[in-house]
Formats: structure tokens, C-alpha cells, sequence
């Protein structure tokens, strides 16, 4: 596996983590006091920030001190402006994939093109989005690393084997 691909394994990894504890607390699974709390499918507005109520919850849950907090929210910054910027781009690679196939002939130099240029993007974007969680993961103490790995290996057993 060379070092873009660990990178871009890295970054979805650590998207993941924070993304999927979003996702628990909009579906009332973290173990880590989230729940619903009426706020839909894309959790709450607090600050102009979707996911607000979770990071509130994560935060009170853990602890965390205004440090913790601030680098937090950076990193879930990062990981919705990859998230945002990887949407876009699938956006658009569906209609020039389409496009593609509407010629008697596929241009695989150009498909193969529109399906690597997703990893680019990750290969750009992760370092920036992994530096982020890094920042607060390494911020936690040993007490509140424990609980979010305890809630990652509770979140992962509930999807199931992976193969």
C-alpha cells in the first residue's frame, strides 16, 4: 500500500470517527449520552454550525475543556468541507459520466480519469482533515480518549463484520 493510500485511508478513517458520532447522535445511538433530540436527520443549529447539538453533547459528555472544544469544531469544519467538496464532485462526475456513455465508444482514458479524481481529492484534503483530528484527539486526556474509543468500538461492532 503506498503512503497517498494510507494517507487517504487515514482521512476517511478519521472522518469516520467524528462523522459517524454525528450520525449516532442524530439516530440515538452513542453510549455517550446522545440522543434525539428532535433536531432531524442533520441534528441542530447552534452558532450557524450543523451537528451543534453533538458537539454540545460530546462536549459535556467528555468534559472538554473551551481548548478541547475549539478543536473540535475545526476538525468537524475540515471534515464537512471535504464531505461538501467530495458531494460536489460526485455531482458532477455523474453527469460527465453520463455524458460518457452517450458516445458509441467509451473513452476509458477519461472515465478512469472522473473515478481517480475523487482520491486526488482525498489525497490533497486528508493531511489538513487528519492534522485536525490529531489536534484534538492528542488534546484529550486519557479518561476521555477511553470513552470515544469505547463508543468507536460500540459504534463499529453494531454495523456489523465488515469483509
Amino acid at each position: 500500500m503506498n503512503k497517498s493510500t494510507k494517507i487517504a485511508i487515514s482521512g476517511i478513517l478519521g472522518a469516520a470517527l467524528l462523522g459517524g458520532a454525528a450520525v449516532a447522535h442524530n439516530r440515538g445511538g452513542s453510549p455517550m449520552g446522545a440522543g434525539y433530540d428532535g433536531g432531524g436527520h442533520h441534528g441542530g443549529y447552534f452558532g450557524g454550525h450543523p451537528g451543534s447539538h453533538f458537539i454540545e453533547r460530546l462536549s459535556d459528555q467528555l468534559d472538554l475543556t473551551t481548548e478541547q472544544e475549539t478543536q473540535l469544531d475545526a476538525a468537524m469544519d475540515k471534515m464537512r468541507d471535504l464531505r461538501r467538496e467530495t458531494r460536489r464532485q460526485r455531482r458532477d462526475t455523474r453527469n460527465d459520466m453520463l455524458a460518457l456513455l452517450e458516445s458509441p465508444n467509451l473513452d476509458q482514458k477519461t472515465a478512469l480519469e472522473l473515478v481517480t479524481s475523487k482520491v486526488r481529492i482525498m489525497e490533497q484534503r486528508a493531511p489538513e482533515v487528519i492534522a485536525a483530528v490529531a489536534s484534538f484527539t492528542d488534546s484529550l486526556t486519557p479518561e476521555q480518549k477511553q470513552q470515544v474509543r469505547a463508543w468507536f468500538a460500540q459504534r463499529m461492532a453494531s454495523r456489523g463484520p465488515h469483509r
